[in-house]
């Protein structure tokens, strides 16, 4: 049987744990639709039921929150590998599978597609830090292996050729995708043609020829 004090300590890790949630789901949301710069603590706060001062217990700024919403927003995406498990190539074609990777982003991420503004915009207001162009390059090398490990599901499945490097692919595949979204963004294009644009590029990325002469 717990002790009361351990009670309460759970008590109080539920609530602290609530309150992290809740201001770095706001703080994704506010950098998202505001922009990170033209982003206050206010406005992160706002409607979630806390104050400034529960902002503070858990980020130092805006700059600390803005990384854990990065570090939120890789876990909440999780293995996204596995969308090709039990899938046969006979069956389910490659555009199907970036569909639903797609698909999975878009529903973890609530919508907020235009993740790579916030990161430019971030980038801006930053330029020259030092910590934070190490953690923007140490970001880009985290998310880079969640592509690399995607590929090489695809080549363990048969969609891709195992002679092309998943080093090489998950970087085309990582600049295309996010040159995609910001020109949807800047230039407010329909996501329903882009988003079969954006598909067919990757799987023909993704398919053509090697250097080698494989498909």
């Amino acid at each position: 049987m717990q002790s009361g004090g351990s009670e309460e300590r759970t008590k109080w890790q539920v609530k602290k744990g609530a309150s992290y949630e809740r201001l770095v789901d706001s703080a994704m949301r506010q950098f998202h639709d505001r922009g990170y710069a033209a982003t206050r603590i206010e406005d992160i706060v706002a409607g979630t039921g806390y104050t400034a001062g529960a902002f503070y217990f858990h980020f130092k700024n805006k700059a600390d929150c803005f990384w854990h919403a990065v570090e939120y927003r890789q876990r909440q995406r999780g293995d996204w590998s596995r969308l090709t498990a039990d899938l046969d190539p006979a069956t389910t074609p490659l555009a199907e599978i970036l569909d639903r990777v797609f698909g999975h982003f878009a529903t973890t991420h609530n919508g907020m597609h235009h993740w790579a503004l916030v990161m430019v915009d971030f980038y801006n207001q930053h330029r020259g830090d030092p910590e934070h162009q190490e953690r923007l390059t140490a970001t880009y090398a985290r998310w880079h292996a969640e592509i690399v490990r995607f590929v090489d599901a695809l080549q363990e499945g048969g969609w891709v050729n195992r002679d092309r490097d998943p080093d090489v692919l998950a970087t085309q595949l990582f600049a295309a995708t996010e040159g995609f979204r910001v020109h949807a963004a800047l230039y407010d294009r329909d996501p329903d043609v882009m988003g079969p644009a954006l598909v067919e590029l990757l799987a023909s990325v993704l398919t053509r020829c090697s250097r080698h002469g494989g498909s």
